[in-house]
């Protein structure tokens, strides 16, 4: 399974994130695409080769001919679909900004759609999103870990003066995350930056074993006198560890069974893991079902709203789960029925293994029989005779 693990070590920032990513075997060529068509003739940028503490990085670099413009969620959603980005990129990049207008609009105490994006709505901050998701979504990570976040100390200047690091905004946004690095001079994790860690949806703590890929080293702009301004992005392979899986639950009360079973069949369809429907007893003593679903990391944002669209729920839980399973293979067999395919499980002391159901069927209206004769034919007499 491959993940991506984010050393945050001396802090986070968009520009950053791009140029480790790009170090660390994204591609460049990928990077051109997505930024075509976004904003065009409004900015240019390049990546350079530098060093920080003689540590060889990447720097990605954006210079736009704006001036200071305001915008609003609403604008830089607008903004974004000019860039050429997969689904979940671009949801990706969505949910970073919706993160950015949230944070600010709980600073403000304003409607996340009327908070103006002052820095944050920059073209340059839109450039850092789209490239950052468009890269990351590249490296396709089944999932995204991180250190705790390097915040650093004393104060920033912004559009409302003068504040202390972390900025408010920045601070809303690193809700439930772990911070360090208080003793780094200078505002080391910014708001796109953050935001771009809620939008991936990080994990923190401890990540199962993995043998490296390759490292990559993304440059800030400052050489700092304290530790290297620099992010690694590193890619693994885990090892030895369950298969990382998330869990959609969701309780509905308003549909009828018809609708649940053709949800079921549609997210089976579309390639869940699996799916499956429990009878519960929702609020008011209303009979529901809780529908649940198991999906890859990679396809969370897929399933979520193909799940919005079948069944009509208004919120789910999102449950991360790790799942351990035997390794399996299927043959061809010879039998009293004739050739049927088999699915064998290995075991530690061997093979075990049955014929899969839906040739088994098939084979027995073939012959006339129920499957539950086939299959006692398959199992042969019993050894005293009887019947």
């Amino acid at each position: 399974m491959r993940q991506v693990f984010l050393d945050l070590f001396a802090g986070v920032a968009g520009d950053m994130l791009v140029a480790g990513l790009l170090d660390a075997g994204a591609p460049e060529e990928l990077l051109a695409d997505t930024l075509h068509g976004l904003l065009p003739g409004e900015f240019r940028w390049e990546v350079r080769r530098e060093q920080r503490h003689h540590i060889a990085a990447r720097r990605f670099l954006v210079e736009a001919k704006e001036g200071h413009v305001h915008r609003r969620l609403g604008d830089v959603l607008a903004l974004l679909a000019g860039a050429s980005l997969t689904a979940r990129a671009h949801t990706w990049a969505q949910d970073a900004f919706r993160a950015l207008a949230e944070a600010e609009g709980r600073c403000h105490d304003l409607d996340p759609g009327q908070v103006e994006l002052h820095e944050v709505g920059a073209v340059d901050a839109v450039v850092d999103v789209a490239a950052a998701c468009a890269l990351m979504d590249a490296l396709a990570p089944a999932v995204i870990w991180a250190s705790p976040v390097a915040v650093g100390s004393g104060r920033v200047a912004c559009a409302h003066g003068f504040l202390p690091v972390p900025a408010p905004g920045t601070l809303e946004l690193l809700r439930g995350m772990p911070v360090t690095g208080r003793d780094l001079a200078g505002e080391r994790a910014t708001p796109t930056g953050v935001a771009l860690l809620a939008a991936w949806k990080v994990r923190f703590g401890t990540r199962p074993p993995a043998v490296v890929v390759r490292a990559g080293y993304g440059a800030g702009a400052r050489d700092s006198a304290d530790v290297p301004n620099l992010l690694r992005v590193v890619l693994e392979e885990a090892q030895g560890a369950g298969e990382q899986l998330v869990e959609l639950r969701t309780l509905v009360d308003d549909q009828s069974g018809e609708v649940i079973g053709a949800a079921l069949e549609a997210f089976h369809a579309a390639g869940a893991v699996d799916a499956y429907a429990v009878p519960a007893l929702g609020k008011k003593g209303r009979p529901a079902f809780e529908v649940v679903l198991l999906c890859d990391v990679a396809r969370q944002l897929e399933f979520e709203d193909l799940a919005y669209r079948q069944l009509g729920t208004l919120g789910m839980r999102v449950l991360p789960v790790t799942r351990s399973r035997r390794p399996r293979r299927q043959e061809q067999r010879e039998t009293a029925l004739g050739p049927l395919t088999f699915k064998l499980r290995r075991d530690p002391g061997g093979e075990a293994g049955k014929p899969e159901f839906d040739p088994l069927r098939r084979r027995a209206d073939e012959l006339g029989l129920t499957p539950r004769e086939a299959r006692a034919r398959l199992q042969g007499p019993p050894a005293d005779g009887s019947r």
